[in-house]
């Protein structure tokens, strides 16, 4: 029998390896850490640091990619799906994190205002008329809708206070483009104690002046969240929707206080709405 040498096993590329698993490393617990303080309403006002992070991490895991090509040794899954994976979610988040600010100034009601009469559809479909709300102290809260981390972390946050508010008479309403359907998940799926309003058309939105044209959002409402976070696959497309709103208003209709956000990701805290019920109606 012919003599036959033993073949040798391709040397796994190391520096490919490295690359990629340090840049997916970076990338992954950069949004761990991020994502987690969401619901705990930590989020970092600047972004620099995260986006410096995120950078760094894509160009390693671009890096590994670059190296298992053209490098000597193979280069298979190991390699490549991490640094993918880095690729794809820590270039989205920096494509996101640029559409973070709210086009303030449109708003068109003051502190002082009767609220504009609006009419709107419940979860369960059907007609709801602001009238309803003569006599009554409100939380009006104007939100993206039932697929937005923040949206989502934000109206836990006001859940947990309902019974504070019931003490001072206050109720909470909250308001999106979000379908009846979809608002009755909304409430379901996050054990809301307070009401959710369908504004599908934008009319009420558009009437206060809180509206967000163009903005990035998701088409369909997660069914579960995720450690108090609504992570689903539906598609993302750029849409009109409200801009993160609260007003404050009284038993005669007249708004007394007024909330909004330039960033989208920033949100009233429990303890400045509080603070500012108290200092309403004590």
């Amino acid at each position: 029998m012919p003599f036959r040498a033993p073949q040798q096993e391709t040397p796994m590329n190391t520096y490919a390896l490295l690359s990629a698993f340090a840049g997916f490393a970076l990338v992954m617990g950069t949004l761990t850490v991020y994502f987690a303080a969401i619901p705990r309403g930590t989020v970092p006002v600047k972004v620099n640091g995260l986006t410096l992070r995120l950078v760094f991490g894509v160009a390693l895991a671009a890096a590994g990619i670059y190296l298992g090509l053209t490098g000597v040794g193979s280069a298979g899954g190991l390699v490549y799906i991490p640094a993918v994976l880095a690729l794809l979610f820590g270039s989205f988040i920096l494509w996101v994190l640029p559409q973070r600010h709210t086009p303030l100034g449109d708003i068109k009601v003051a502190v002082g205002d009767p609220i504009i009469p609006f009419k709107a559809l419940t979860t369960d479909g059907t007609p709801f008329n602001s009238s309803e709300l003569a006599g009554k102290r409100i939380l009006f809260k104007f939100f993206r809708g039932g697929w937005c981390p923040y949206c989502v972390a934000e109206l836990a946050e006001f859940n947990k206070i309902v019974p504070e508010l019931e003490k001072m008479g206050v109720q909470i309403i909250a308001l999106s483009k979000d379908t009846p359907d979809q608002a009755a998940l909304n409430k379901s799926r996050d054990g809301l104690k307070f009401d959710l309003l369908s504004d599908p058309n934008l009319s009420v939105i558009r009437a206060y002046g809180v509206e967000h044209h163009k903005a990035l959002g998701q088409t369909k409402n997660p069914k579960s969240t995720y450690g108090g976070l609504a992570l689903g696959l539906a598609p993302f497309k750029i849409e009109t929707m409200a801009i993160p709103t609260t007003l404050l208003i009284d038993e005669t209709g007249v708004i007394r206080w007024i909330d909004q956000t330039d960033d989208y990701r920033l949100r009233s805290s429990t303890e400045r709405v509080m603070s500012a019920v108290s200092q309403v109606f004590e």
